[in-house]
């Protein structure tokens, strides 16, 4: 073995060869890599395409012209254990269809046969060679689909991704306020806390009446676009919506500042005080 080949990975193609019958052609080299069975291939010559090297090789080894070769799976081969001596393989893999030819023996090939890809147990084969025919099986198996299965199908997933679409438009326009409403919300706080503490006589001014008839407007037009606030005070202590500055207990006693949802979702956690009955804060939903 020379030095260049015991320093440096080898590139080869291999070639997964099916006819007009949907058969595969596979072939054993009994000299280098035992009774298994293989497909032809093999190295790639300098200043030489991979496409060019399979075709060449299949012609050299087998007899067989190809056509429409079809890029498979890379894989690589660290001195396998089937080869008569330690290589390094990169492996370039296609898929052809036969385009002519005869199938003769060669110093590469000591047998050969056409296959069918659905009842191969009979045959003991390469693992490496075991995904592409796979692929085959899988590549036949959608060509017989019709023309008309093949539309419904991809109208049915025309039409998914159509659903997926107003979907993803409809969380989106949801929740397109949030950043809005985290602008917004102070402002509507502290219109209800300038009428906290106000006598009875205060109360009844026309501009603490002004006041409550905006915050009146202020709500409606907050629950229209999907707003509510959180229920806080006698309510039992929810980890969810609520966030407890201090005391301790189950039972929310004093709201410090109010939460909000935006049609359903939590966009600002309550502030509250517990206390009620001696033991853990416990959820809500407990």
């Amino acid at each position: 073995m020379s030095e260049a080949v015991k320093k440096y990975p080898e590139p080869v193609v291999g070639v997964l060869i099916y006819d007009d019958q949907g058969r595969i052609f596979l072939v054993k080299n009994s000299k280098k890599w035992g009774d298994v069975w293989l497909i032809p291939g093999g190295h790639i010559e300098p200043g030489e395409k991979a496409t060019e090297a399979a075709q060449r090789e299949v012609r050299a080894e087998t007899g067989l012209e190809i056509d429409n070769l079809e890029p498979l799976r890379f894989a690589e081969g660290i001195n396998p254990p089937d080869f008569h001596e330690p290589r390094h393989f990169i492996y370039l893999n296609y898929l052809a269809e036969r385009s002519g030819g005869k199938e003769v023996l060669s110093d590469e090939m000591t047998e050969h046969i056409w296959a069918d890809p659905e009842d191969l147990s009979a045959f003991e084969i390469k693992d490496s060679i075991r995904p592409l025919i796979d692929y085959y099986l899988e590549k036949k198996k959608n060509a017989g689909e019709s023309w008309e299965h093949k539309y419904k199908r991809a109208l049915a997933d025309y039409h998914n991704l159509v659903k997926q679409q107003v979907k993803e438009r409809e969380e989106f326009v949801k929740y397109a306020l949030s950043g809005f409403l985290e602008d917004i919300l102070p402002v509507y706080d502290h219109l209800k806390l300038s009428l906290t503490g106000l006598s009875e006589a205060e109360g009844q001014n026309a501009w603490a009446q002004g006041v409550r008839h905006v915050l009146k407007q202020f709500k409606d037009l907050l629950e229209s676009r999907g707003v509510e606030e959180i229920d806080t005070v006698g309510e039992l202590f929810d980890h969810d919506t609520m966030e407890a500055i201090d005391g301790s207990g189950e039972t929310v006693e004093k709201e410090v500042m109010p939460g909000y949802k935006l049609n359903g979702k939590v966009i600002r956690p309550a502030k509250v005080i517990v206390g009620g009955p001696a033991g853990q804060v416990l959820n809500k939903n407990q």
